[in-house]
């Protein structure tokens, strides 16, 4: 009885030696994992923020080409507008001085 009561001490002990190694096992597991994924979340955060960055500086340059469009666009009918004013006042300006013109000379 003392024997078949030893070998199940011994499997006991065995199984509770198994079960330690595989709790170390998954801890070392775990932890190597974590740190993977550490890894890769970094390297994903660092991915993003440089494809903000670029789509931040496209879209900058973008807005300043549109921007630059819609001042040439302005300028341009404000020059239109100035050449109409004075291509208008000459036509008067011709008209008044004809008139002063004759007024004085009769």
């Amino acid at each position: 009885m003392v024997k078949g009561m030893n070998e199940v001490i011994a499997s006991i002990l065995d199984a509770e030696k198994k079960a330690d190694e595989i709790v170390k096992l998954s801890v070392e597991k775990s932890k190597a994992v974590k740190q993977a994924a550490d890894f890769d979340g970094e390297k994903i955060k660092n991915g993003t923020v440089a494809v903000f960055k670029l789509h931040r500086a496209s879209a900058i340059k973008e807005a300043e080409k549109q921007a630059s469009l819609e001042y040439d666009e302005i300028l341009s009918e404000g020059k239109a507008s100035a050449e109409k004013i004075l291509s208008d006042s000459a036509d008067k300006t011709d008209y008044f001085a004809d008139k002063i013109v004759k007024s004085i000379t009769g």
